[in-house]
């Protein structure tokens, strides 16, 4: 995973110490990460992401093969909160550890594209379904897209991405963000 932290710092042409400047981790440790001498918590990986205007389902990613029993439940208000952008992302059902989605709900209060952050990209599929407010979604390949609540959308990652809160109110929506499958073992994907 590590090198997936160094592909996307490199790719923006910032140093570990730029990084380490705007993120609050150590050089020590940022280098740690990046040649995989140290774990990747999801908190760390949040505030990378958020440096890097990556989605952190970018770093996050190493999936195991097999059929599993397990289940993660977040209660309301409980959620780990991470703001960012004019965004203030809820972490749900974040207990597993290997895991092929990632889950948020998501409070956007930008109301333009560069006071969200401009635009963002990632491997793997993202779905938004809006609970409440208005959003307009930007992508580089087709005009923007008004969603109202209940209106839900799933598109490719990759694709150049962002978003923007019509009216008074933020938009609430609930995201999630996948692993490709080329990324997911044969024998673990159905």
């Amino acid at each position: 995973m590590g090198s997936k932290i160094r592909d996307a710092r490199k790719q923006q042409n910032i140093t570990l110490r730029e990084l380490s400047e705007r993120s609050g981790l150590s050089v020590s440790q940022l280098s740690k990460l990046e040649n995989g001498k140290a774990r990747l918590t999801v908190d760390v990986a949040l505030t990378i992401a958020g440096v890097l205007h990556v989605p952190v389902a970018s770093f996050l990613f190493s999936p195991k093969p097999g059929m599993q029993a397990r289940r993660s439940i977040t209660r309301a208000g409980s959620g780990v909160l991470h703001e960012g952008n004019a965004m203030v992302f809820e972490v749900l059902c974040s207990d597993f550890r290997d895991k092929t989605n990632i889950f948020w709900r998501v409070t956007l209060h930008a109301k333009s594209f560069d006071e969200n952050g401009g635009w963002r990209s990632h491997s793997g599929e993202e779905f938004i379904h809006v609970q409440s407010g208005s959003l307009e979604l930007h992508t580089i390949h087709y005009d923007p897209v008004v969603l109202q609540p209940g209106d839900s959308i799933l598109f490719d990652g990759e694709m150049q991405h962002a978003y923007v809160s019509l009216g008074d109110e933020p938009a609430i929506m609930l995201m999630s963000n996948t692993v490709p499958r080329d990324s997911v073992p044969s024998a673990a994907v159905g």
